[in-house]
């Protein structure tokens, strides 16, 4: 997948009246450390469609910011570790913002409205207490998940887009009952949606997806 700007999914064909129409659609993320699948879904339980697949960066390029910020952390002084996580959740903020931005904007351009946008809730809280999270393995892993999630759910609502969480193994039931459809239904209109966008259609986007439509479906 590129991550250069936006571009509309090799295949799928620009609506002829979008740029006298409003189409509806909605976002999803699957979220990595430092990066995340986005993908855009419009249309109806009869036919879904992908109108935007890319991998958006979280960090700034270079490495100036690490990728485990909290594991690098955890190596430093407490008064040192604060002001990394700090610059690293002001970069991700502003990159998740820039990213979204970009996708949006291309969208609009070619007459697509997007509502709406669906992404992983936490499966459990990070402790608010830095000590204590650098002092536990998994509570670093849970505090870079949050960091991430965080300047994606922020960069969503900046640019006003109401944003639904439910966690990942529950989203194509979710999904399922926001489109209207039994839950084996949702997830075949996902799988099926490799027929037109052809490759990479794995895990990842398959999850984007059906958080895309999550959202989709709830805010129609």
């Amino acid at each position: 997948m590129a991550n250069t700007r936006p571009s509309p999914v090799a295949g799928i064909p620009v609506h002829p009246y979008a740029r006298l129409m409003s189409i509806a659609a909605a976002l999803g993320f699957k979220l990595h450390t430092g990066w995340a699948v986005l993908i855009a879904v419009t249309g109806t339980p009869a036919k879904f469609e992908v109108l935007l697949r890319q991998r958006i960066e979280l960090l700034p390029p270079g490495g100036s910011i690490p990728r485990f910020v909290y594991h690098q952390a955890a190596e430093s002084s407490l008064t040192q570790a604060a002001k990394l996580i700090q610059q690293a959740e002001s970069a991700a903020c502003d990159a998740a913002r820039v990213a979204v931005g970009d996708a949006l904007d291309h969208l609009r351009s070619v007459g697509v409205a997007v509502k709406a946008a669906g992404i992983a809730s936490a499966s459990k809280p990070a402790p608010t207490d830095l000590a204590t999270v650098l002092c536990s393995h998994p509570m670093i892993h849970t505090a870079e998940a949050a960091l991430f999630r965080g300047a994606v759910i922020a960069a969503c609502e900046d640019h006003r887009l109401a944003v639904i969480s439910v966690r990942e193994r529950e989203v194509s039931a979710k999904a399922a009952i926001a489109c209207s459809l039994k839950e084996a239904g949702l997830r075949k209109r996902v799988e099926d949606l490799r027929k037109s966008v052809g490759a990479p259609w794995g895990s990842d986007q398959k999850t984007a997806a059906a958080y895309a439509l999550l959202a989709l479906g709830s805010h129609r």
